[in-house]
């Protein structure tokens, strides 16, 4: 196989696959495997925060409510997002490889209190240089480590991986709230980002771990979200205390940075003719619109700025 350099965008899917998922299958045979990464999924019960829920009211306060308190009002996930979940599960499992001698906590998401105490065991033994998917609780907020790296001086490396090429802003609130909890409990961290390198170049035979992923530490940029990250968490304690969900209307929050789960419930189907149904119309000019009252294409003026498409619309 001649060389190939990993694809920029690793988004295109061939018959549901990923290029990147692809080249891990033709892998398989090359290097064993250790177990999959459980994915926890929607948690149902519990009325406390856990990782992703905190992300859930970091994108929109009314997603995490209904997340927690009304979780049969969310739409089922499509076939692309599932398969970026693979794609996220494949990328995990492979960074694991790169700290050999690392132990994985196999309690699944129903068995919290047994993951809880896995990972006091593997935390306790200095024989684990790196424990994977390590679970912690701190003031009743949850989290699962990708990966806890042992370092010199009682110190341990927090990594969250992800099956990008960069980092995005999001990220480090995800990684923020990791810290929260494990400096909560006393532990010393070094919070980092691990993610794909874009420069790497795979000769088609095997993996170069240690350059196909990039480890970044984001200590000081974590550090500054300190105080945002707490005054959240209060926000959210006082959202989830509610009867009703949050007065929230949609917005960009729906789809940015992922499409919420609940999006059918807040954008309601519109009318054939509403103006938010015009070719490429822009935010800012949905938002002009709206100001004027305006909700029917019939009624737009015609001195409103719109394109030859809009207008043949």
């Amino acid at each position: 196989m001649s060389r190939t350099e990993l694809p920029k965008q690793l988004m295109p899917y061939i018959e549901g696959k990923t290029l990147l998922k692809l080249a891990f299958e033709h892998l398989e045979g090359l290097v064993e495997p250790q177990r999959r990464i459980v994915c926890a999924g929607r948690q149902g019960g519990s009325m406390g925060l856990s990782k992703s829920r905190f992300m859930a009211g970091w994108q929109c306060l009314k997603r995490l409510y209904l997340e927690v308190r009304q979780p049969e009002l969310a739409g089922e996930r499509d076939q692309q997002s599932l398969a970026v979940l693979e794609q996220g599960y494949e990328v995990g499992r492979w960074a694991q490889k790169a700290f050999p001698g690392g132990v994985l906590i196999e309690a699944g998401p129903e068995e919290m209190e047994k993951a809880l105490k896995q990972t006091a065991q593997a935390v306790g033994d200095k024989q684990h240089p790196a424990i994977f998917e390590a679970t912690f609780t701190h003031d009743n907020i949850l989290a699962r480590v990708d990966i806890l790296e042992r370092l010199p001086g009682n110190k341990w490396r927090l990594i969250e991986v992800k099956s990008s090429t960069s980092l995005k802003d999001y990220y480090l609130y995800d990684i923020a709230i990791q810290r929260f909890i494990l400096e909560g409990l006393g532990m010393k961290v070094v919070p980092c980002l691990m993610h794909l390198n874009r420069e790497y170049v795979y000769d088609g035979k095997r993996y170069e771990l240690e350059k196909l992923f990039i480890i970044r530490d984001v200590t000081a940029e974590t550090e500054a979200l300190e105080q945002e990250v707490k005054d959240l968490i209060r926000e959210e304690w006082k959202v989830l205390a509610r009867t009703e969900p949050p007065d929230i209307g949609p917005g960009s929050h729906c789809t940015n940075p992922f499409t919420c789960e609940f999006y059918d419930v807040c954008n309601k189907r519109l009318p054939d003719d509403h103006v938010a149904n015009l070719p490429g119309i822009s935010p800012k000019k949905l938002e002009e619109l709206a100001s004027q009252g305006i909700e029917s294409i019939g009624k737009i003026p015609q001195s409103f700025p719109l394109s030859e498409r809009q207008r043949r619309a």
